[in-house]
C-alpha cells in the first residue's frame, strides 16, 4: 500500500491515543512551516506536543503512529534546517515502542515506514559528527543503533538525560586516562 497522503480520508480510519486520527494530517503539514512564516499563536511546539501525546501516549503506539513516521521524516529531509530532537525523537520512540511491545509492522505502512527509518538513519549519519546538544546527539546515535538492530543500546541512549550523559563522559575520560 502506498504512503497515506495527508488529504486521504483513510486517516479517519486510523487510531491514535484519543480516537480517530483525522486531526493528524494537519499537525503533520504544520511541521514544514518555517518559524519565520508562523504566526505567534501557532508555535511548532504546540504541534509537537499534540503529535507526541496522540501518537506515543504513555509509550503506547497506534496505527496512526506508523502512518505518521514517513511524513515526519520527509518533512525533515525536505527542510533539514528544521532539525530538532522531535523530528528524530518521535519516530525512534515509536519504533522502539513497537519493537518492545512486539507489534508487527502493519502491512498498510510497509515499505514506506521501513524506508523512512532507513532515510532517517542515513540523515543521522550525515550530521552526527556536527556539534549538537546532548539530547540531539543522543537522538542521532539512537537512530543509528536502531538501524543496526541494537534495540537495547537504542533504548539506553534514548533514556539518558544530559546529567547522566555528562557523568558517563566523565567516567569514560577517567577510565581512559584522558
Amino acid at each position: 500500500m502506498a504512503l497515506i497522503a495527508l488529504d486521504d480520508p483513510r486517516w479517519a480510519e486510523l487510531q491514535h491515543a484519543y480516537g480517530a486520527a483525522d486531526d493528524i494530517p494537519e499537525l503533520l503539514a504544520n511541521l514544514s512551516i518555517p518559524k519565520a512564516e508562523r504566526s505567534e499563536d501557532d508555535p511548532i511546539e504546540d504541534a509537537w506536543h499534540e503529535l507526541w501525546g496522540s501518537l506515543c501516549h504513555q509509550n503506547d503506539v497506534y496505527s496512526a503512529s506508523f502512518a505518521a513516521v514517513p511524513h515526519i521524516v520527509d518533512a525533515l529531509l525536505l527542510r533539514p534546517e528544521l532539525l530538532s530532537d522531535h523530528f528524530v525523537g518521535l519516530p525512534i520512540t515509536i519504533e522502539m515502542e513497537r519493537r518492545e511491545a512486539g507489534i508487527p509492522l502493519p502491512e498498510f505502512v510497509d515499505p514506506e515506514y521501513t524506508a523512512a527509518l532507513q532515510k532517517l538513519a542515513w540523515f543521522a549519519a550525515s550530521v552526527v559528527s556536527e556539534k549538537h546538544d546532548n539530547r540531539m546527539s543522543s537522538c542521532l546515535l539512537t537512530v543509528l543503533a536502531l538501524e543496526h538492530g541494537n534495540t537495547s543500546v537504542a533504548r539506553m541512549l534514548n533514556q539518558i538525560d544530559h546529567f547522566e550523559a555528562d557523568e558517563a563522559v566523565e567516567l569514560f575520560r577517567n577510565h581512559c586516562g584522558s
